[in-house]
């Protein structure tokens, strides 16, 4: 459009004009052509009067003024204005949430599933009586899914909802799960046939596209059919209230799905791989139940095979019972029980929680479905003491807080000497170990057979800062075939002697060196260092993989624990990736003391596992990882720990022996027991305790080859097996590869992508004659489609309410108050302006100026003129 005037004509309308021909040019013309005209006549012969030369020059004119009407091309432009009514906006829940098949043992949910498929009228009160009074067979009734639900209550012919809404404005229907999709509003055939496939639900971003309109587009109401699941908006309730009532537009929810059950699901528990005899177990246990605020809770612990029979394959250890329902994510008890000997005469030794979910009577006196869940965990009882060799130089602060944590621990038998010590004390005899205090300038006058005896009656030595001159190199070659014959090893770095006298040896001599986990150089310390300490205060890290490895739980409780050690700073992009920092809670654990010294390490030697590293100290280059402080590895059959630190003493600060002794005694533990109940050549760990699908893990392997070396071999396969499948179920099974880690003999890993929930086994046979399976179990996530979940109810009831505005109110509906849904919204329409124009180059204007051209023709014949 060309429009340069625009005039208004009132009761008319608006004059414009649509001409390409420019408006100013058109009125120069006219005027030009105007005056020519007037010049023309008023200079024609003389024999016409001056009336008629007027009357000819008049009629030009207007011929010239039409001609020039007709180059604008003008039109009157009309607008009217009306009102629309809005549209009702109906969406449908077809995500896979809604093929849940709610159970409904509460009269009022039965009968909302018979008034669903039409047994009784939607907009009667329920009977007071049981449904078999009225339905001749229950069975279809008993768990319909929350879609058919619906959609049968959208086409129910009584309540003819979808007719109703049609005649308060037009309907526009959409399903929605992820995306939004649009239907037939004229029809309901297809209803039938919808189903509930979409695997995530975007309730608020479904709903807000609707409000993403011009206002005068909006609808009068949503109208939400849904069971409340959403999983993959990215905007909250509250923004969507919160949007409606800016705009007018009120939400109208239909709630599907029975709120009479919940959702039980058991974490994790953490059970030793070994407990001793008539000592006391702890096993922390985390769950979580969602939809259940009343009820109780009853949590026991078995011993032995809970598939057998009781009292002859497992007993029960531990209970506790009536424990009041708490509704959360991470609600924790802890149970305890003292083996006994009757529980090693069990043909299986694991332990098993079990956990049960007893909600309260519904109203009526209606029993709700009672939940239940259970883990198992392989353990092992041993039976007799632990027998310990602590041989240190000086009496250090370690160690004196070590020898008073022994003799008091029941499971340990320990025997203690100091080569610097007093030789009258070391004589006194228990604890001290008087056959050492034959020397000969300060080394150890035993011979061979002596030595050895004395060596093979403990389970574990525990060497401190010993002068390397101590033990002879034949006493070190016995050490070493000590912890070859299955003999543990813990040595905890000294700063004056060991280990670095024992670098020191001259070359092919037998050393204690070559025992250890690490490489090492030899390192010597100033007496007094430079301002007082060697290095700055640093609280240990807990290295990537050992996580969960008892060796480093100070606390029954994983974040507990996590707040205790120190974090990880990321040096270059090969490092472990730093793990963040544990969720605020009020409650949080105070760092562990900071430690002031530690040995310096190379590298790890192969098949090695770190347990704890430095925060921020490297390995030297070509190495140049983070400073491994706590290792360990087997050595043929023994195991040995290598601890650079010596100053946990530190941690006794304001905590006692809370976390000096827990550390010590796992450490004890994990070097000692495998003399006493064999070494395991395979050995498994899954990195994460509670695998959620649509994540991933990694598994580590650490195998020995029948000399108890570390097997050699670049990969292997191992067998995944999906324990919930059919038999016949074609990926039952599945293979699953594990390859050995760069320069590290003996250890594997592999990934596994928790694509299923259910539980499996991952069974491992590298040709080393000694399989071993690793069972686990992938969880849905909390809000997943498919986990178990009543309907939203409070959340949907609240979002209705929150979206409502004083003129037009929202409303939660469930199936018996449906029918009041058309009454309850309130419509409203919309303003509507509709332009109209009228030509005024029509045909009579042409027609106009044809017979203004033939009037002057006319005239000039009349009056002799050409």
């Amino acid at each position: 459009m060309n429009t340069v005037f625009a005039l208004s004509i009132p009761m008319v309308g608006e004059l414009q004009r649509r001409g390409w021909f420019p408006g100013w040019l058109a009125l120069v013309l006219l005027l030009a052509a105007v005056v020519a005209v007037g010049w023309l006549y008023a200079h024609e012969a003389g024999r016409l009067s001056v009336p008629r030369r007027l009357m000819l020059a008049t009629v030009r004119m207007l011929t010239v003024i039409v001609v020039a009407f007709l180059l604008l091309r003008p039109v009157v432009v009309q607008e009217k204005t009306n009102a629309k009514p809005r549209p009702i906006a109906l969406l449908i829940d077809v995500s896979q949430s809604m093929n849940s098949a709610d159970p409904r043992p509460t009269l009022p949910d039965q009968w909302r599933a018979a008034m669903a498929f039409g047994f009784i009228d939607p907009d009667k009160p329920f009977p007071n009586q049981p449904i078999s009074s009225i339905v001749p067979n229950t069975k279809d009734l008993e768990r319909p899914t929350r879609l058919t639900i619906a959609t049968r209550m959208l086409r129910n012919e009584k309540l003819d909802l979808l007719n109703k809404l049609r005649a308060i404005g037009p309907l526009e229907i959409y399903t929605f799960g992820i995306t939004r999709e649009g239907h037939d509003p004229q029809t309901t055939e297809w209803l039938a046939s919808l189903r509930a496939d979409q695997p995530r639900t975007a309730l608020v971003n479904s709903t807000l596209e609707l409000l993403n309109r011009d206002d005068n587009e909006l609808p009068t109401a949503i109208v939400l059919v849904t069971d409340g699941r959403d999983n993959a908006s990215d905007r909250s309730f509250a923004e969507l209230a919160a949007q409606c009532r800016i705009k007018g537009v009120p939400l109208h929810i239909y709630g599907v799905g029975s709120t009479a059950f919940g959702q039980l699901r058991l974490r994790e528990t953490q059970v030793p791989e070994t407990i001793f005899l008539d000592d006391g177990v702890a096993i922390p246990i985390r769950y979580a139940v969602r939809g259940i605020t009343e009820g109780r809770v009853d949590i026991t612990v078995l011993y032995g095979d809970p598939k057998g029979t009781r009292d002859v394959d497992y007993k029960v250890v531990a209970e506790k019972t009536n424990i009041p329902v708490q509704d959360g994510d991470d609600v924790r008890e802890t149970l305890t029980f003292v083996p006994t000997l009757e529980l090693t005469k069990l043909r299986k030794q694991d332990v098993t929680v079990e956990i049960k979910v007893t909600p309260a009577a519904a109203p009526g006196g209606i029993v709700l479905e009672t939940l239940t869940d259970s883990l198992t965990k392989p353990t092992q009882i041993i039976t007799k003491k632990l027998k310990v060799l602590m041989v240190d130089g000086l009496p250090r602060f370690d160690f004196r807080f070590l020898q008073r944590a022994l003799l008091r621990d029941r499971r340990v038998e320990a025997r203690f000497f100091l080569t610097e010590g007093d030789r009258e004390a070391m004589k006194s005899g228990y604890p001290w170990l008087v056959e050492f205090t034959k020397q000969l300038g300060g080394t150890l006058s035993l011979d061979r057979n002596e030595f050895r005896k004395i060596l093979y009656e403990f389970d574990l030595l525990i060497l401190g800062d010993v002068p390397g001159k101590f033990f002879t190199p034949e006493q070190q070659q016995i050490i070493k075939e000590f912890v070859a014959d299955g003999g543990g090893l813990l040595h905890i770095a000294g700063r004056w002697n060991a280990p670095r006298h024992w670098l020191e040896m001259g070359e092919g001599q037998p050393s204690i060196a070559d025992v250890l986990p690490v490489e090492l150089r030899p390192e010597k310390f100033a007496l007094d260092p430079p301002g007082g300490r060697y290095f700055q205060p640093f609280v240990p890290v807990i290295a990537p993989h050992a996580t969960r490895h008892p060796l480093v739980m100070l606390e029954d409780d994983p974040f507990d624990n996590a707040d205790l050690w120190g974090r990880l700073t990321r040096v270059n992009p090969n490092d472990p990736v730093a793990s963040p920092p544990p969720p605020p809670r009020p409650d949080r654990k105070k760092q562990l003391s900071p430690l002031e010294w530690y040995y310096p390490v190379v590298r790890l030697k192969p098949g090695a596992e770190v347990f704890l590293i430095h925060p921020t100290a490297r390995t030297p280059q070509p190495d140049n990882k983070p400073m491994p402080l706590l290792a360990g590895h087997y050595f043929g059959k023994g195991y040995v720990l290598f601890c650079a630190f010596d100053d946990t003493w530190r941690w006794r600060y304001n905590e006692a022996d809370k976390y000096f002794g827990r550390f010590w005694s796992q450490a004890v533990y994990q070097a000692g027991v495998p003399r006493m109940i064999g070494t395991k050549r395979t050995q498994l760990l899954l990195n994460t305790p509670e695998p959620i699908q649509g994540g991933s893990g990694q598994v580590y392997a650490r195998l020995l080859d029948e000399n108890f070396q570390p097997l050699s071999v670049e990969d292997f396969d191992a067998t995944l097996e999906r324990l919930d499948a059919a038999e016949n179920d074609r990926d039952r099974t599945v293979r699953v590869k594990f390859r050995k880690l760069e320069g590290q003999n003996g250890e594997y890993i592999a990934t596994l992508l928790f694509q299923r929930d259910g539980r499996y086994r991952l069974t491992v046979d590298a040709q080393n004659k000694s399989p071993a399976t690793l069972e686990y179990r992938v969880s849905l996530p909390p809000n997943h489609e498919l986990a178990p979940g009543g309907m939203a109810e409070a959340d949907l009831r609240k979002l209705a309410e929150e979206s409502s505005t004083e003129e037009y109110g929202g409303k939660f509906y469930r199936e018996e108050d449906l029918h009041t849904l058309p009454e309850t919204i309130v419509a409203q329409s919309a303003p509507t302006t509709r332009r109209e124009e009228k030509l005024l180059w029509n045909a009579w204007i042409m027609g106009l100026l044809i017979g203004l051209l033939a009037l002057e023709w006319f005239l000039r014949k009349f009056n002799g003129l050409s």
